[in-house]
């Protein structure tokens, strides 16, 4: 690989870039790119994932997977490095509806050492995976289909409502009037839940330890200013500058606020459809190192990010390819109801879904 590329991506992960199994000058997505292209590449048959604001989804989408972020509380965060608490959330990723659904039985379940596992009556989610989708409503958001939405994958997304359609949807336009301000309350939410769970790395109990420390000082400065990469130190300061004396109000209790906003959309939605459409990501797979500055890479989240901050479940399901990448659209439920997302993914994603419908 090129010296630059290395250069730029190993500032974001400690070891280096992965690569998508489809073009491998071509990101597989972030943070869990490592599992889907491990999935994409037949080197394992599943993967489990890290979701803080769309990082199972689009690295689905970028490879060509089938990525599931579960509601909030449906599987323990037991064992998972804290990024930003309130967000973070495991899930699988597969070649399939059905194996996701098997991965998700197992990983799905309260846990004493998680206190914001929830405790809900254990589920088959395999259990209803070739239900009818006569009658299901599908909500489509006139803010998913905006300017920074690539038109390739735009009439991907409408052809893919048609399949819907064909399988017995009826399609209801909704309005989701806050998403716009979604992207901004989550860089300030997760950055000030960053700058406080990342403090426990200072290079005395686990984690990277500088060598040769001259003094306890020393050893936390340069514990941190090493061990950590470029884009881990932006998030820390801004979340730290966020939680400030002075700052506090003026940031991260307005971002609270939004927050609330956000999931009340939903909320209203979900009173009119049972599942939301759109696209995963706004672009394709981008080149390694094409993408110069945080704020365009932060944009790549614009479509996913607003569900991690309702704690709604959604997943990215395999919808078509463009310029030969593959692209993922999603799907979102309302809360606990993962079973009704695989349903909807198994079907679509069928070889004959008509013929699968039919023949029950």
């Amino acid at each position: 690989r090129s010296s630059a590329a290395s250069d730029v991506y190993k500032r974001q992960s400690y070891y280096g870039a992965a690569r998508n199994p489809w073009d491998l000058n071509k990101v597989p997505g972030g943070s869990s790119g490592g599992s889907a292209a491990a999935v994409a590449a037949d080197l394992c048959a599943m993967a489990t994932g890290t979701d803080t604001g769309g990082s199972i989804r689009q690295p689905a989408a970028f490879c060509g997977v089938t990525g599931l972020k579960p509601s909030y509380g449906r599987v323990s965060r037991w064992g998972m490095i804290a990024y930003a608490s309130s967000l973070d959330q495991a899930g699988p990723l597969c070649k399939s509806a059905e194996d996701a659904a098997l991965l998700l039985n197992v990983m799905a379940g309260v846990d004493n050492k998680d206190s914001t596992s929830i405790d809900l009556p254990a589920e088959d989610f395999s259990a209803t995976l070739n239900d009818s989708l006569d009658g299901l409503r599908v909500g489509l958001p006139k803010q998913y289909f905006t300017a920074e939405l690539n038109p390739a994958i735009a009439a991907i997304i409408k052809t893919a409502v048609g399949e819907l359609e064909a399988l017995g949807a009826t399609v209801v336009e909704i309005d989701l009037p806050n998403s716009e301000l979604a992207l901004s309350a989550y860089y300030v939410i997760a950055p000030a839940e960053a700058s406080t769970n990342l403090s426990r790395f200072d290079g005395v109990r686990y984690g990277y330890r500088c060598e040769e420390p001259k003094d306890l000082e020393d050893l936390y400065k340069r514990s941190r200013s090493e061990g950590f990469g470029e884009e881990v130190k932006r998030r820390i300061m801004i979340g730290t500058y966020a939680l400030s004396a002075g700052f506090y109000d003026a940031y991260y209790r307005k971002a609270q606020k939004i927050r609330r906003l956000v999931k009340d959309d939903y909320a209203r939605a979900f009173e009119q459809v049972d599942v939301i459409i759109g696209p995963t990501t706004p672009s394709p797979a981008f080149g390694l190192a094409s993408i110069k500055d945080s704020v365009t890479m932060y944009l790549e989240d614009i479509y996913t990010i607003a569900l991690n901050l309702a704690g709604l479940p959604g997943m990215s399901v395999p919808a078509g390819y463009v310029d030969g990448l593959p692209i993922g659209m999603q799907i979102v439920a309302s809360d606990f109801a993962e079973a009704k997302l695989l349903n909807v993914c198994l079907l679509y994603t069928s070889p004959s879904p008509r013929d699968r419908q039919k023949s029950r």
